[in-house]
C-alpha cells in the first residue's frame, strides 16, 4: 500500500491503509454486481440491508481489528460502540453509502471517520476527529479525505497495485444544487421558499441554479468537491424524518470535516455540523454541505434575514 509521506502519525497511516485494503476488496464486491439482493434484516436505523452491505462492513471491521490503534469501531450496521483494543484512535464507518443507487448505476461508496480519544459516545464529535472522508467505487475506485485539514484525493491503479495521491484545491463555485426536489412540499416553508429563489433567480447572463440529485451521498460530495455548490438532506414532515435522515457521527461528521478542508461549509441549519453534540450513536441530524457563502444565505434564509443571492 502506499503510503502519504506527509502524515507524521505513524498510527493514523495504518488506520488509513487498513481502510484503503479493504476498499479494494470492496470495490471488487461492487464490479462483480453480487451482493444487490435485499437481506431479511434492517440495520438499527431501519433502512433495509443488501447483502453488500453486511459484505462491506465485515471487510472494514476485519481490516480495522487488526490495528493496535483502534480503540472503538462503530458502524451504521451495527448497533452498539463495540471495542476492539486500547489505541488512541476510533473509527465511524457507513460501510456501503447508496448501495440503493447502485443497482441502477449510480455509483455507491463508503464513508469514514477517525476519532482521537473518544472515550464514550459524546467524544464521537466535531472536536475530536481528526480525519474523515470516503470512498467512491466506480469506473475508478477513488478516496477522498482531509486529515488534519489537509484535503487529499486518490486514484487505486489496480494493475500495479498502488494508490496515488494528490492535494485537493478550495472548492469551486457553480450554481448546483443536490436535493431529492420530490418531497418539497414536505420541507419546512423557510426551505421551500429558499430553493425556489435559488431556482427562480438570474444572473446578469440569465443563469440560475440546477437541480442534481443522485440518490448516493459519495457521489453527490464528489460533484460538489469538483464543482461546487450546495448539497441538502433536510428535515422534513415525513415521519422518520422529522429529526433528518442522514446519521451525524457516520456521514455528516465526516463530510463536514472533509469540506472544511476545501473552504466550503456544513450546517444542521443554525450550526456547523462540526460544532454539533453527539448525545446518540445512531443520532440523524439535517445536513447542509457547500460552498460557505451558500450556506451562510441558507442559515439566514431560516432566521427570516432574506436570500441576498
Amino acid at each position: 500500500m502506499t503510503a502519504l509521506t506527509d502524515i507524521k502519525d505513524s498510527e493514523l497511516q495504518c488506520i488509513l491503509d487498513a481502510l484503503l485494503v479493504a476498499a479494494v476488496q470492496i470495490h471488487e464486491e461492487v464490479k462483480s454486481g453480487n451482493g444487490l439482493d435485499v437481506t431479511a434484516v434492517s440495520n438499527v436505523s431501519g433502512d433495509s440491508q443488501l447483502t453488500l452491505d453486511v459484505l462491506a462492513d465485515s471487510y472494514f471491521q476485519d481490516t480495522l481489528a487488526s490495528n493496535t490503534q483502534v480503540r472503538y469501531i462503530v458502524s451504521e450496521e451495527r448497533p452498539n460502540l463495540v471495542a476492539y483494543g486500547n489505541g488512541d484512535y476510533s473509527v465511524s464507518l457507513d460501510p456501503l453509502d447508496g448501495s440503493k443507487s447502485a443497482a441502477v448505476g449510480i455509483p455507491p461508496g463508503a464513508i469514514f471517520g477517525v476519532f482521537k480519544d473518544a472515550q464514550q459516545i459524546s467524544d464521537f464529535n466535531g472536536q475530536h476527529i481528526v480525519m474523515g472522508g470516503f470512498f467512491v467505487f466506480g469506473i475508478n475506485l477513488e478516496v477522498y479525505f482531509s486529515l488534519h485539514g489537509a484535503a487529499t484525493t486518490g486514484v487505486w491503479d489496480a494493475c500495479t497495485n498502488s494508490w496515488t495521491f494528490r492535494r485537493l484545491p478550495d472548492m469551486p463555485t457553480k450554481k448546483m444544487i443536490a436535493i431529492n426536489a420530490s418531497n418539497r412540499t414536505k420541507w419546512n416553508p423557510w426551505l421551500q421558499d429558499y430553493f425556489d429563489g435559488l431556482i427562480n433567480h438570474e444572473d446578469e447572463n440569465g443563469n440560475s441554479f440546477n437541480l442534481r440529485w443522485y440518490a448516493s451521498m459519495v457521489s453527490e460530495i464528489k460533484r460538489l468537491l469538483l464543482e461546487g455548490g450546495i448539497f441538502s438532506y433536510p428535515s422534513d414532515k415525513r415521519p422518520g424524518y422529522v429529526k433528518g435522515h442522514l446519521r451525524l457521527v457516520y456521514e455528516a461528521i465526516p463530510m463536514a470535516y472533509v469540506l472544511a478542508a476545501v473552504g466550503g461549509k456544513s450546517s444542521n441549519g443554525d450550526a456547523s455540523i462540526l460544532a454539533l453534540q453527539t448525545t446518540e450513536l445512531h443520532q440523524k441530524t439535517p445536513v447542509f454541505l457547500g460552498e460557505a457563502a451558500l450556506i451562510t444565505e441558507m442559515e439566514k434564509a431560516k432566521k427570516g434575514l432574506g436570500l441576498g443571492v
